[in-house]
């Protein structure tokens, strides 16, 4: 066998390994571009209406929670094929509450995501909304790559609480300043 053909067979090889491997090497991606609670969402579901597009997704998982950290419905890493091939909005993403059903006025949080499991935000996307389920008003929503999104109530309630401005270091040494030249000014008037 003369070089030139020895170099034909040589790439046919790797390009038949890569035909077969690339499939192996290939992952699932899902994207998010919106959520909204659902019509029929209250206190006895939290479904929400989520738009996304997905390629090979084939995994969905959510939960359900308040802030007293009762789980009212949870998922994680369920197999679904309706997510392969998506595009566009779902109306009506299923989290209903079983066994308990919350009290009226409670503040729900329904967190779901969509792609691979273990999610990565490389390949998964997560859709957030908490929610007051007498009046169904939505206090936060979050949609985004894995990971960006609070889980559960009571990071939604810690995103909401209001910041003291002494948690920022570089506040605390402004006001720890502000409140020593007060302090200096004062005792210079008195001498």
């Amino acid at each position: 066998m003369g070089r030139p053909a020895q170099y034909v067979w040589i790439i046919r090889v790797f390009a038949a390994l890569f035909g077969v491997l690339t499939p192996a090497f290939a992952y699932a991606t899902a994207t998010a571009q919106g959520v909204a609670l659902n019509a029929s969402a209250g206190c006895s579901n939290g479904n929400l209406d989520i738009t996304l597009t997905t390629l090979g997704a084939n995994s969905e998982g959510w939960s359900a929670t308040d802030l007293a950290g009762t789980s009212y419905s949870f998922n994680a890493g369920q197999p679904t094929l309706q997510w392969l091939n998506f595009s566009g909005t779902f109306t009506g993403f299923q989290l209903v509450f079983f066994p308990s059903q919350p009290a009226a006025g409670t503040q729900i949080a329904s967190y779901a995501y969509v792609g691979e499991t273990p999610p990565a935000a490389a390949n998964t996307a997560e859709f957030f909304v908490f929610y007051q389920c007498t009046t169904r008003q939505v206090l936060l929503s979050c949609f985004g790559p894995y990971g960006r999104c609070p889980q559960n109530a009571q990071q939604a309630q810690a995103l909401l609480a209001p910041k003291i401005p002494a948690q920022n270091p570089m506040a605390l040494a402004l006001v720890a300043l502000l409140i020593a030249g007060i302090g200096g000014r004062a005792i210079f008037r008195r001498a």
